[in-house]
């Protein structure tokens, strides 16, 4: 591979340098590991944007990182990032098979490859689902899987939060499988132990250690996160200041530091709790939409990403999902013709198209895309 040695002296310095302050800034403690001795596939759960570096912290091998377009996107910063590191890009649009082709070219070569199973940062606290196709890239690889659980993640640095908390975070290594291993276990098997040792749920491990996560405005921008109200049950009425968020319609909390929700008639104290309930009233949500809007934002902007690493401004205007399509900017993209949408830090929504294309969503104001994306996911899978 070009520049492996560079890449592998770059990793041992940091180690040393950026590696003290990582620990410190997050309050993280790690084992460290030997090796591996053989190239491996390394799985882990993803909550904060420095997780690749607290993952790296645990071995003592040179690893490559599976890493959003997205992040390659940013000008200097990027160039910096992409010739440094060298991350795998990949598409969160649609499946990005010359993400999965890279990964095992490297892995074949013989250096240590990364991902983060979920393929996304939970909003609510909980390790997402894991894609069989992760399990089957494990059994075809030919090389060990080293499984890794970060705890405390979530609630040092909420997705949907301005700024990080200072709490307790920790990272280990949870289960090695040799590549051996692998070939006499089926792919649901292996799946089944990957989502079991990577499996994290912030709120239960609370209610076990309750340590406090303390900081400023613990509530500000939980309405990226928080779409319905369980009180009048409107979509995109909830707005947060400081420590606390309310609705339109009277219901008000306040965000502890210990993560958990307080607030006066509140059917929840976890996000956890409210994330699932308001997946579970989509139908309900969609069906009283009839065929016009399910939900809307104004102020939006519309970019046309191209060659990767560019993007173009198209459009500024409202956005909105009916049952049959979605709105942008002036133009209408039909719900059969997207392949995925996807969602990059707080905010900035992501979709492709059938034919090609990839389309970013930007907004200057708190506005929530997890709506787009789990009203979007409703429809195709009903339909």
């Amino acid at each position: 591979m070009e520049h492996y040695l560079w890449h592998r002296f770059i990793f041992a310095v940091l180690r040393v340098v950026a590696g003290p302050f990582v620990k410190l800034s997050m309050r993280y403690k790690c084992k460290k590991e030997k090796g591996p001795d053989a190239p491996s596939l390394i799985i882990s759960n993803h909550n904060t944007d420095l997780d690749p570096a607290m993952v790296a912290q645990g071995f003592s091998r040179h690893i490559y990182f599976l890493t959003s377009e997205h992040a390659l996107r940013g000008g200097f910063a990027s160039k910096i990032l992409r010739s440094v590191f060298s991350p795998i890009p990949i598409n969160k649009t649609r499946n990005d098979v010359s993400a999965i082709k890279e990964m095992l070219h490297r892995l074949r070569a013989g250096a240590n490859v990364c991902l983060f199973a979920e393929g996304d940062r939970s909003f609510c606290g909980m390790t997402g689902p894991v894609a069989v196709s992760t399990a089957k890239l494990a059994k075809t690889s030919g090389v060990d899987l080293i499984t890794f659980r970060l705890e405390g993640g979530y609630l040092t640095s909420p997705r949907w939060a301005n700024k990080m908390r200072k709490g307790r975070m920790t990272g280990a290594i949870v289960n090695k499988y040799t590549a051996a291993e692998l070939k006499t276990m089926s792919n649901g098997q292996v799946l089944e132990a990957i989502e079991r040792d990577i499996y994290e749920d912030a709120y239960e491990r609370q209610k076990e250690k309750a340590y406090c996560f303390r900081g400023e405005n613990l509530a500000e921008s939980i309405e990226t996160a928080l779409y319905l109200c369980p009180r009048c049950k409107k979509i995109g009425t909830i707005r947060s200041e400081g420590d606390r968020f309310s609705c339109s319609c009277g219901l008000s909390a306040e965000f502890t530091e210990t993560g958990f929700l307080e607030g006066e008639d509140l059917p929840f104290s976890a996000l956890t709790e409210w994330g699932a309930w308001q997946r579970d009233q989509l139908e309900e949500v969609i069906g009283n939409a009839g065929d016009g809007p399910i939900c809307s934002d104004e102020g939006q902007q519309l970019f046309e990403v191209r060659a990767a690493v560019e993007k173009k401004l198209v459009g500024e205007g409202t956005m909105s999902i009916s049952r049959d399509s979605f709105h942008c900017a002036g133009m209408t993209f039909p719900l059969e013709q997207i392949t995925r949408f996807a969602i990059v830090g707080q905010m900035t929504l992501l979709f492709g198209l059938k034919e090609g294309a990839t389309y970013e969503v930007r907004s200057a104001a708190p506005r929530n895309a997890l709506k787009y994306k789990e009203i979007f996911r409703r429809l195709v899978t009903e339909s």
